[in-house]
């Protein structure tokens, strides 16, 4: 096996949440499988310390993934919340500026670092809720990804909303059904919690 700075380093950045960070986990590792990568799997510190907890190996050092020379390492960054205090992250009307600040200058600075040592970001992958690593992406001029890890109802959910194709509960009917193509009726408490009028208008400010 060559160097480390011979393999391609593809650099993952999930958002602080178990069902985020799992999916973008298991796509990391199966990259690092097919051999001449190196995956770098990002996340706020908050989520690195659970991840230890949790028995999980989480080195900063490259880590080899089955048999074909690929290597995984862990790098996480301050979102500007302490460690032990979950319910800062839970006021997404706070959190979520909080997080690209504090997120956007910390990976900014990890990897102009990893550059100036040899190992480039060749692709940037995120999962939904930390948009903002594509306008780092595109700032720092690296091709970038998205792990989409919903269902393909809620992508539906979405884009339907999104492009006002059909009504969804507002504040002037916030218990409505909501009727999406080749799917059963959705009651207001099944549809996305995001497209909530209460949740939406948070989002919104952000």
């Amino acid at each position: 096996m060559g160097s480390i700075q011979d393999l391609v380093h593809v650099f993952l950045v999930t958002f602080p949440a178990q069902g985020h960070v799992n999916p973008l986990l298991r796509l990391g590792k199966l990259l690092a499988s097919k051999g001449n990568l190196l995956v770098t799997f990002s996340a706020s510190k908050s989520i690195g310390k659970k991840m230890k907890k949790a028995g999980t190996e989480v080195s900063g050092d490259p880590t080899p993934v089955g048999n074909c020379g690929g290597m995984i390492r862990f790098e996480f960054f301050d979102d500007g919340c302490s460690e032990d205090n979950d319910d800062e992250r839970y006021d997404l009307d706070g959190y979520l500026p909080k997080l690209e600040a504090y997120g956007k200058s910390a990976l900014k600075g990890i990897i102009n670092h990893h550059a100036e040592n040899g190992r480039p970001v060749s692709c940037l992958i995120n999962n939904p809720f930390v948009l903002w690593v594509v306008d780092l992406a595109e700032e720092l001029n690296i091709p970038c990804a998205m792990l989409w890890v919903q269902s393909c109802a809620c992508f539906s959910s979405y884009y339907h909303y999104e492009n006002s194709l059909v009504p969804f509960p507002s504040e002037e009917k916030p218990d409505i059904d909501v009727q999406l193509p080749h799917m059963p009726l959705l009651k207001s408490d099944e549809v996305p919690s995001f497209l909530h009028p209460s949740t939406v208008q948070r989002l919104t400010r952000f």
